[in-house]
């Protein structure tokens, strides 16, 4: 996938990089760009002014919360966009540039391939649509349907339904009762060893709050789409680190929800709305790696990498 430029590239620092290392990044390229030591290096003076653009939006919470934000959907629409075979989707920008504004998205009404999607979606809703008066059947781990009433009954307690009461019903006395369904996605994190660049090396959260002492949801975050449709199970259980949990709307191109999976744990996210939603994930580090990371960190920025 073609690489979005941020901020973060501008700095030269990791994109869970805590604010210490944020400004040792920032003072070691400042001692190299200054215009006072560079004077007359328009070069210089372009990047000095790119590198105090990147401080003063990673240095603030709340614009880098939006940066973050705008870096996690831009990515998707690079993903979507290469996969679908657009030529162009992301060229490669220079070594030091800013970071673009949000692709203008109007083009891709233009699209066919825009179309054929939006086309695939509804014959998707259509079947979907069927699946809920027919027969509840098992599906597969990662989608699956199960007709439920107010609570749901063992499967085996389940009678199979009468292939003609469907057609009398219509001349019955008393109205069948409505179907409800609940769709259940399930992801399974693999193992692998923690990555300073990838991973979160952060003793908090990103929006400030300490991780929790068990798997649940991150306090401070606003919980979104709420509704009784839609439940996904993380099962992190064949992983030794905590991951970072976010839930995201591919509709409204939003998070809904933020949650934190203890290592070898699992959690169930439920009281989703039906509707699109994309599982995004990252390992936290342990202490002593947050540790190794902040140190190398600081080597490569006091080397002026």
């Amino acid at each position: 996938m073609a690489k979005i430029h941020t901020h973060y590239d501008n700095l030269k620092v990791a994109r869970g990089a805590p604010q210490e290392v944020v400004r040792a990044a920032y003072k070691a390229l400042s001692q190299k760009y200054h215009p006072d030591k560079n004077q007359g290096d328009e070069k210089a003076a372009r990047i000095m002014a790119i590198v105090n653009t990147a401080y003063n939006i990673l240095s603030d919470p709340i614009r880098r919360k939006e940066h973050d934000e705008w870096i996690s959907a831009e990515e998707w629409e690079v993903e979507w966009l290469e996969s679908s075979g657009e030529e162009g989707a992301r060229p490669k920008g220079e070594h030091w540039e800013t970071p673009p504004p949000p692709r203008n998205r109007r083009r891709l009404l233009k699209e066919p391939r825009w179309w054929l999607g939006m086309l695939g979606g509804v014959a998707v809703g259509a079947v979907c649509a069927l699946m809920l008066v027919q027969p509840p059947r098992m599906l597969s781990n990662a989608l699956a349907f199960n007709a439920k009433p107010d609570v749901v009954p063992p499967l085996t307690s389940v009678a199979a339904p009468d292939p003609d009461a469907w057609a009398s019903a219509a001349g019955a006395k008393t109205p069948p009762a409505p179907v409800k369904t609940l769709a259940v996605t399930q992801l399974m994190v693999p193992a692998r060893s923690p990555e300073c660049d990838t991973d979160l090396a952060t003793s908090a959260a990103p929006n400030g709050e300490a991780w929790p002492d068990q798997s649940g949801y991150i306090p401070g975050y606003p919980l979104g789409n709420s509704g009784r449709e839609m439940t996904v199970v993380v099962d992190n259980s064949a992983n030794a680190s905590p991951v970072f949990v976010k839930i995201y709307d591919l509709e409204r191109n939003a998070n809904v929800r933020h949650a934190y999976v203890l290592g070898n744990g699992m959690l169930t996210i439920d009281g989703l709305a039906a509707g699109k939603y994309e599982v995004r994930y990252q390992n936290v580090v342990s202490a002593a790696a947050q540790a190794e990371c902040v140190s190398k960190a600081r080597k490569r920025a006091d080397a002026g990498f």
